[in-house]
């Protein structure tokens, strides 16, 4: 073998022994820069949710699928309530948040939570659309309550005359109040019954003993009272 194969075989080792070298020192940084693409890709996926994400708890279920959870699956925190899902369900939850976010809500609960609605309003609990409902609920019983009320006193049937406050609310109380009397004020209506008054009991100013408000005398001492109430046996001799 001369000279020039001996140099020929010296090169080849050379370039063998350096494409290894380069390649011992370019695959660790080829991975390293995979890694680093696939964390921001992941960051990336999780930036596109308009919530705060958090690793899923052991047991919990998915929202979506009912599945069971694991380490890998997220849990998104929407107005303050946890709502757990695999990590490949994400995208379908945000196309339908409120179909699924309603399934975590009490099933008995009165009003229920929009996402749509501003912060303050949904974790209260109440619309404005239920807000003013209830205000028109509560004047319209004020105002059946008074209407009633009204026409009790003016001999008419207490009643219709509620509902007409009621669902008239100022309008129904206004007319009846331009209604004529059936009877005199201070009168029974007609139809109702007075109710029954007492008188409280009167002491003897000569001994102290305790009688009834109609005694003309005292039980105790025979001292002469005067009867503070009318008996029921003297109003019917009238």
């Amino acid at each position: 073998m001369n000279s020039r194969d001996h140099l020929g075989d010296a090169i080849e080792r050379l370039l063998m022994i350096t494409h290894r070298t380069l390649l011992a020192l370019l695959l660790p940084l080829l991975v390293q820069v995979l890694m680093i693409q696939a964390s921001d890709a992941s960051e990336s996926d999780t930036s596109r949710i308009p919530y705060q994400v958090v690793p899923a708890k052991p047991g919990e279920r998915c929202t979506v699928c009912g599945g069971e959870l694991t380490q890998e699956d997220v849990a998104l925190i929407v107005r303050g309530r946890r709502v757990p899902l695999d990590i490949d369900e994400v995208d379908e939850f945000l196309k339908n948040q409120e179909m699924y976010f309603a399934k975590l809500q009490p099933k008995g609960a009165l009003f229920q939570e929009e996402l749509d609605t501003p912060e303050g309003t949904a974790q209260g609990g109440v619309s404005a659309g239920w807000f003013w409902f209830g205000v028109y609920v509560l004047s319209a019983l004020v105002f059946g309550a008074l209407s009633s009320y009204t026409a009790i006193t003016k001999g008419l049937q207490p009643i219709p005359h509620f509902f007409l406050g009621f669902f008239l609310s100022l309008l129904g109380y206004l007319y009846v109040l331009t209604r004529p009397r059936r009877v005199h004020e201070g009168e029974v209506p007609p139809g109702l019954v007075k109710v029954p008054v007492t008188s409280a009991p009167v002491k003897c100013p000569s001994c102290g003993n305790t009688n009834h408000p109609t005694a003309t005398r005292c039980a105790a001492c025979h001292a002469t009272l005067t009867p503070v109430a009318e008996s029921e046996a003297s109003k019917a001799l009238h």
